[in-house]
């Protein structure tokens, strides 16, 4: 791969109120590029690209925009279309956590998460995707986290299983876009310093059962959150690059040494079980 300067691309963001995608959109525009930001509250995010004196204001269309209505998603499409003319990368970085053990969480705890954190992305998906085949052209970064191939403890069983849900359709993706020269690259986030991983985007069940102990769960989040290894100006940064590479593109990518470790690991024991286990695997064939 080989990177290229190309700052005159159409990017189509969610979740640009704060943390990376904030941080992204910063970068986009002081690079030039034109920026379509996906969020609940454009003026927040405006007013906080102006305290960072961010350039090029004029490039920027934030749009107020409910990700789980699919109407309000295809309206912010078309207003892209509108304004910009194309669209070229789409990163889906939208989402939230939530803690509790399954039988703490009701349904509607499942619901929300999943209404945000997958169908959010089929919405999106669903609507860009037209212009990227038609055009022959783009790029898809979906934001995904370690979690989708992995588990780091119980009690994280809501938000694991939307990840693994991303990677799901990422992967089918890729190949559905693939002949219309468009990539698709899933990235598995590690911890980050933003508010996400500190708390601020993390919910918690209000039905706390005292054996699983889902409280001091909470708590020692919001204890090792702030000492995080990931950079979200560093993430940024290589979305960005990402963008401006020629070449085949990886189909996945993992940010950080805290996501390469527990990637490498869990790979590795899902080997040797299956190894382990293979005569029995073998046993149920015709």
């Amino acid at each position: 791969m080989e990177a290229i300067n190309n700052n005159n691309k159409v990017w189509y963001v969610t979740g640009t109120s704060t943390g990376i995608g904030l941080d992204l959109i910063e970068l986009l525009l002081n690079n030039g590029n034109r920026v379509t930001a996906i969020t609940r509250y454009p003026d927040q995010t405006i007013d906080e690209l102006k305290k960072k004196d961010t350039k090029n204001l004029e490039k920027l269309l934030a749009i107020k925009t409910d990700i789980t209505n699919d109407e309000s998603v295809k309206e912010s499409v078309k207003k892209t279309i509108e304004v910009h003319g194309r669209i070229d990368v789409v990163v889906n970085n939208s989402g939230y956590g939530f803690l509790g053990a399954v039988e703490e969480l009701s349904a509607d705890d499942v619901q929300k998460i999943y209404a945000v954190n997958v169908f959010g992305v089929y919405n999106v998906i669903r609507h860009t995707a037209p212009y990227l085949r038609e055009q022959r052209s783009g790029l898809v970064l979906n934001i995904s986290s370690y979690c989708g191939y992995s588990t780091i403890g119980g009690k994280y069983s809501a938000y694991e299983s939307t990840k693994h849900a991303i990677n799901g359709i990422s992967n089918s993706l890729q190949k559905e876009l693939e002949p219309f020269n468009v990539s698709v690259v899933l990235i598995g986030l590690g911890g980050i310093r933003t508010s996400f991983s500190s708390g601020g985007n993390f919910a918690a069940t209000k039905n706390p059962i005292e054996e699983y102990k889902t409280n001091e769960l909470i708590e020692m989040i919001k204890k090792y959150s702030p000492f995080a290894k990931g950079d979200p100006i560093k993430v940024a940064q290589t979305l960005y690059n990402l963008s401006n590479t020629t070449g085949k593109l990886p189909s996945s990518l993992d940010f950080g040494s805290d996501s390469y470790q527990i990637a490498k690991a869990t790979y590795e024991t899902r080997l040797k079980e299956l190894e382990e286990n293979r005569e029995l695997t073998f046993s149920t064939d015709i």
